[in-house]
């Protein structure tokens, strides 16, 4: 669907698309690879102009830059819910650390449910990757001493409706505390447990497909929920969804990057 030039596609097209994909021979977990790498490059990308030059490469296109290695280990946290969105994240977390970062993911709703993230999430084990759980404990966010360079949103998707709440709703202000400090609601059990060092930049955040509290589909800013991630950039799956389109939404998507993740449209609905 088009609005104006924008090409976008609704949560439930996408899942349309999603299904006929598989049906044609991409699977679900090719296609949740093609996402988490995507998004991977992406964010390599962007950081590679947003960084002093000491601090990353540049990434060149293609996936050729999953082997770029960086003159200092960059610390990326990555916060992942239990379903796909999740899974991307895990996608995202193996690439970087297969690229040089220091990856630290944490598990917001506990361990993933879907078969392809907890395909994904497995892939972590054997790699120096650190995973913390915080159904194991609610307030580990207040304990956490790394200052990250990168901070990744892959806990809610195009499933989510409604508002945050619980541990997802304690890691959206986590996160957003880097970025709008004091004026985020205020919760002495998720500040973070230090201070910026001197010479730190602000982490730059990203949110995979949606940020996390915004549903896809909404298009009225009373459905807000005003504590939804505030992402620097979105990496949107695809196609933009309808929200990305919203003007009230500019303040949590940031800058939007659709990433190609392999699936011919145009083709899959004339099927």
């Amino acid at each position: 669907m088009r609005n104006g030039n924008e090409h976008f596609v609704t949560c439930g097209q996408m899942k349309i698309l999603e299904r006929r994909a598989d049906e044609d021979g991409l699977s679900y977990y090719q296609m949740m690879e093609n996402a988490g790498t995507a998004a991977a490059l992406a964010i390599m990308e962007r950081i590679g102009s947003g960084f002093p030059p000491a601090a990353v490469a540049e990434a060149p296109s293609g996936i050729a830059a999953m082997s770029v290695k960086h003159e200092r280990r960059h610390q990326a946290l990555i916060f992942c819910g239990k379903g796909n969105n999740g899974g991307d994240g895990f996608v995202v977390a193996r690439k970087m650390s297969e690229s040089g970062f220091c990856v630290h993911v944490i598990l917001v709703d506990g361990q993933p449910v879907t078969e392809d993230s907890v395909t994904n999430f497995r892939l972590l084990e054997n790699m120096p990757v650190q995973v913390t759980d915080m159904t194991e404990n609610e307030r580990v966010l207040m304990y956490m001493r790394v200052w990250p360079d990168i901070i990744v949103d892959a806990i809610y998707g195009t499933g989510f409706h409604g508002s945050l709440s619980g541990n997802a709703l304690r890691a959206a202000i986590y996160m957003n505390k880097f970025k709008i400090g004091e004026s985020a609601e205020s919760c002495a059990d998720i500040q973070p447990a230090r201070s910026a060092p001197a010479d730190a930049p602000r982490p730059v955040m990203f949110s995979l497909d949606i940020p996390s509290g915004l549903g896809g589909d909404i298009v009225d800013e009373q459905e807000v929920d005003v504590n939804s991630v505030r992402a620097d950039c979105t990496i949107a799956f695809h196609a933009r969804k309808p929200v990305h389109l919203q003007k009230f939404a500019a303040r949590y998507c940031g800058d939007i990057i659709v990433a190609d993740i392999g699936i011919d449209e145009g083709r899959l609905w004339s099927v």
